[in-house]
């Protein structure tokens, strides 16, 4: 089997962005909260945010948040694709991280959709669910549809490692 090396080096420059700018976004955010609005405007769906209300504070927190999950995530897999590294398939680590990394995306997006949700009624003053088709490799049911597959996918991994198992056996 070919090493996923390209892979990993992908997902190691990822995550070094990500994470600058996680760490960045949470560095400006609490400066401008303590400092006010004046010191660096916060946009918001395309809004720039006049004025700091309790209701702004928790939505860029929740924005914060689901930015720490997808963070942990690319880590996640990191550390996922160093196990595939090492040469040992269908092993108990692969196969949780597999069924994480599937839940942990079905998770941001269902909280990013909400949060959508939520800034249209808070910034824009209008309720809506809009069901549209996005033809895109962003749509929320193309998202849905990849962390549901890696679930898919750990199931399979627990499927070969018992028949694995179950081959060592009778040799």
């Amino acid at each position: 089997m070919k090493q996923p090396v390209l892979l990993k080096t992908i997902l190691d420059i990822c995550f070094i962005l990500l994470a600058l700018t996680f760490f960045s976004a949470v560095i400006i955010f609490i400066i401008t909260i303590s400092h006010g609005e004046s010191f660096y405007p916060i946009t918001v769906n395309g809004n720039i945010l006049t004025e700091i209300t309790p209701s702004t504070v928790i939505l860029i927190s929740a924005e914060l948040v689901i930015g720490g999950l997808i963070l942990y995530t690319v880590y996640i897999m990191r550390k996922l694709i160093r196990n595939f590294l090492k040469g040992k398939l269908y092993t108990s680590f692969q196969i949780a991280t597999l069924n994480l990394v599937g839940k942990l995306i079905i998770t941001i997006t269902l909280a990013k959709g909400f949060i959508e949700f939520l800034e249209k009624i808070l910034f824009e003053s209008k309720v809506g669910v809009d069901l549209g088709m996005e033809l895109s490799f962003g749509s929320f049911w193309f998202i849905l549809a990849i962390g549901l597959f890696f679930i898919y996918l750990s199931k399979i991994f627990q499927n070969a490692k018992v028949l694995k198992e179950e081959n060592e056996l009778t040799v």
